[in-house]
């Protein structure tokens, strides 16, 4: 299911990390139910599902709107937070389709960036344990920014760094608040959703819904 592709080749290919490049939404949303169990809360999918791509300000108030217990909340996270340590460490993959795509567009002389929420600490002893650090002209951090998506901070940072205009950059996302705010950053945003369905509106604001990153070098170069 795609939308018409962008009409020239980008200046720079901007990627998310979470949920995009590594497999961290699956293990975040993994933590969070066994933390969840483990402490008997019942919550609902639609939670978790609104959890990807939320900055953790917002997930805390959805969480403490949810429970009308702060504490309890504060347990959750706590708990959750060492759970997903614990199985990143055991577990955690990129996304199918990740590093080939990175290495297709190098290879095609595209220059590629990350603009990914999680902060520096905890973000490039990733990209460095799946060799793609040494695949990015720059890298943006969460806390690096203001505002968190669907703000298009971290897009807009991104392009400054590499000197560029946003209108003549794309961005990947798998996450409706990543996808927004590339959008509103005014990038050509590629949305590979899983957890995540992007409502009609959102989706033809993309310039493609993707099944998979298999499917964007030939979505960028055209080939």
């Amino acid at each position: 299911m795609t939308a018409p592709q962008t009409p020239r080749l980008p200046e720079a290919v901007i990627f998310d990390m979470d949920g995009t490049l590594v497999d961290t939404e699956r293990v975040s949303q993994t933590a969070w139910r066994r933390a969840a169990a483990d402490l008997g809360i019942d919550v609902p999918d639609s939670i978790w599902n609104s959890y990807v791509g939320c900055s953790l300000p917002n997930a805390v108030k959805i969480m403490n709107e949810h429970l009308g217990d702060p504490a309890l909340t504060e347990r959750l996270f706590d708990h959750q937070r060492e759970l997903f340590f614990e199985i990143r460490e055991q577990s955690l993959e990129p996304c199918e389709g990740a590093l080939e795509a990175l290495r297709a567009l190098v290879d095609a002389g595209v220059t590629v960036a990350l603009a990914t929420s999680t902060i520096r600490e905890h973000a490039l002893p990733l990209m460095e344990r799946f060799g793609m650090a040494p695949l990015f002209s720059s890298m943006t951090f969460g806390d690096q920014i203001e505002h968190a998506k669907p703000a298009p901070d971290i897009y807009l940072e991104a392009a400054r760094r590499l000197g560029l205009d946003p209108a003549t950059c794309a961005a990947v996302e798998d996450s409706v608040n990543g996808a927004l705010a590339a959008c509103a950053a005014g990038m050509a945003t590629y949305l590979v959703p899983e957890w995540a369905t992007p409502t009609p509106e959102l989706a033809s604001r993309c310039a493609a819904v993707l099944d998979s990153l298999r499917e964007l070098p030939a979505q960028i170069l055209g080939a």
